[in-house]
């Protein structure tokens, strides 16, 4: 048992005879290919470019198209808010490293705030027609803030239906709302909701916000995707 347990001496070596140097720098160099490894391949960045740069931003806006309908809203956020993450995720891939990714996040968070209230404000401006409106009933809410909103309930007053019976504009700010008649623009296809006669016009024109927008998203990751090729070919 003792002797199992002593460990197993190496000989000397005879006179004259020089023991060959050990390769220095194996493991560093082992670790170096590792790291090369993990690299995405020029053409899984150039692909993953196309798709984050060009596609992403259209669907979003898509998305945000539909969810200017009320009744498609929630579904229509919670799908742009998916692909955005999904394209932080291509971000990341064609640029791990550096500052590129806050620019990202920055101009992400921007596609998916100003779509929806530009393009219900181009649908109205283009075809929204003037309407009378009762108010049926009026709810307040108070955010965190302390900050207190009105939404109220409408019909027509000639009868007509109107598909978005849910108003938040001017005219609608107290419980003494209730039983006045107001004027609202409607959309006579009935996806917009009603909008104020006043309040949606500082968003008409934001269609080209977005697009602005989304050109700068797409330059980003484009650029991003042209200094890691062009790493790619130093190495």
């Amino acid at each position: 048992m003792a002797r199992s347990r002593t460990k197993k001496q190496k000989r000397p070596l005879a006179e004259g005879v020089v023991r060959p140097p050990r390769p220095a720098g194996r493991k560093g160099a082992g670790r170096r290919r590792a790291g090369n490894d993990r690299q995405p391949s020029p053409r899984t960045v150039r692909r993953t470019a196309l798709l984050t740069g060009i596609f992403a931003p259209v669907l979003m806006v898509g998305l945000l198209a539909i969810a200017t309908n009320p009744d498609y809203n929630a579904v229509g956020m919670i799908l742009a808010v998916l692909v955005l993450i999904g394209a932080l995720g291509g971000l990341v891939v064609v640029r791990a490293s550096g500052w590129v990714l806050w620019p990202g996040v920055l101009l992400g968070i921007l596609l998916i705030v100003t779509p929806v209230n530009s393009l219900r404000a181009e649908l109205i401006d283009h075809r929204g027609t003037a309407a009378d409106v009762v108010i049926t009933s009026a709810h307040r809410q108070k955010d965190r803030s302390g900050r207190v909103s009105w939404t109220c309930g409408i019909r027509r007053a000639d009868g007509l239906p109107l598909p978005h019976g849910s108003y938040d504009g001017s005219g609608c700010s107290s419980a003494a709302s209730v039983g006045t008649t107001i004027t609202v623009l409607v959309d006579p296809e009935g996806w917009a909701p009603p909008a104020a006669t006043n309040a949606e016009v500082p968003f008409v024109g934001g269609v080209y916000v977005v697009g602005g927008v989304a050109a700068l998203w797409a330059l980003l990751v484009l650029g991003a995707a042209r200094r890691t090729l062009r790493e790619h070919g130093r190495t």
